[in-house]
């Protein structure tokens, strides 16, 4: 049988969650609070994607291809409805990134020049974390030039 599928995900989200140390015991694992979908400017965008989605694959060109829809599914229709769905099913995926952001202003964590943690001597940090903000594309190519930085900088290079 025939089918078809589509993935869609915000970008630029505008709710942002946190990770906080639970004690001074490194064993502990951290707490994580992604807050997804905090604003209604998230939520809308997320109802937008299915929305569209829909009418994409409504159109005569998917017919031969298109069967019964299974999510959202019948009975995902109003906002709230669609809203529950996004929270039922929404998961979070391709994109961690950014929890140590890189820079010199008040949030920043990581010194740009040379991959430090502000603060801490000897302690670089070298991965998707501290990009200042998401990147639209895959994070493969830039976290493999931010290592190939960090590795001028670790044999004296930088």
């Amino acid at each position: 049988s025939s089918g078809i599928n589509a993935e869609y995900g915000q970008m630029r989200q505008e709710s942002r969650g946190y990770l906080e140390l639970q004690s001074a015991d490194p064993t502990q694992h951290p707490l994580i609070e992604p807050n997804y979908l905090d604003t209604e400017q998230d939520r809308w965008e997320m109802r937008e994607c299915i929305k569209l989605t829909r009418e994409i694959f409504g159109q005569r060109a998917f017919d031969e291809f298109r069967g019964p829809e299974l999510r959202p599914g019948p009975g995902y229709d109003t906002d709230a409805e669609l809203d529950e769905f996004v929270r039922k099913f929404g998961d979070s995926a391709y994109h961690p990134s950014c929890t140590c952001k890189m820079g010199t202003d008040s949030m920043s964590v990581v010194d740009p020049v040379s991959l430090e943690v502000h603060g801490v001597s000897n302690l670089q940090v070298v991965d998707a974390s501290i990009m200042p903000s998401v990147v639209s594309g895959n994070l493969n190519g830039p976290v493999l030039m931010m290592a190939e930085r960090a590795a001028d900088l670790i044999r004296g290079r930088g």
